[in-house]
């Protein structure tokens, strides 16, 4: 009896003496995705703008940390998330610009609102937003993200995603400038 009681130490350290939370659950399976890839219907909706402006695209996740989201309709543009660095290119226009993450760091918490839901990431998730959690991964779940600084509500004032399993099927963010709604549609 008494052999069993470092392994029972052991394991209860591990652990942390304490259940996974239903958000730490979601966040170790979207870890597990390797890649994924969806298409996506997005309206922005801008005081400047009468009506909303529709986009359509792809989105391309490969993990550790590359993100790709390639509009298509109604201007091709892409935007590509690898590590630290941001690529936004306009073939069409010969654009093509690249920043550094880690010298933008105005930047960088945007780019965490999707990119560290979908590696699982929760510590950088937390070092920038408040998270609320409800759901499950089986039943469907609802995030939202309040930013932590006074800068980032500047940009940022909620994120909200939605998703079923590792899927992420909806994303709306209230910004400064609008309101961005996208709906994300796994591909087959």
């Amino acid at each position: 009896m008494l052999r069993l009681l470092p392994i029972a130490l052991w394991a209860l350290g591990t652990s942390g003496g304490r259940a996974e939370t239903p958000l730490e659950a979601m966040m170790r399976a979207m870890a597990q995705v390797r890649e994924s890839r969806a298409d996506f219907q997005e309206q922005k909706a801008m005081p400047e703008l009468a009506m909303p402006f529709p986009s359509t695209g792809t989105l391309h996740w490969v993990a550790p940390d590359r993100l790709e989201k390639h509009t298509l309709d109604p201007v091709e543009e892409i935007l590509r998330i690898e590590g630290d660095r941001l690529l936004l290119e306009r073939p069409r226009e010969g654009v093509r610009r690249e920043i550094s993450l880690d010298q933008s760091p105005d930047i960088r918490p945007l780019v965490e609102i999707i990119r560290a839901p979908l590696a699982g990431d929760l510590a950088t998730l937390r070092r920038y937003y408040d998270i609320a959690f409800e759901g499950s991964l089986r039943e469907g779940w609802r995030m939202r993200l309040t930013p932590l600084t006074e800068r980032l509500r500047v940009a940022v004032q909620s994120v909200e995603l939605t998703g079923q399993g590792t899927a992420i099927r909806t994303l709306d963010i209230r910004a400064s400038e609008g309101e961005t709604q996208m709906r994300i549609t796994p591909a087959s």
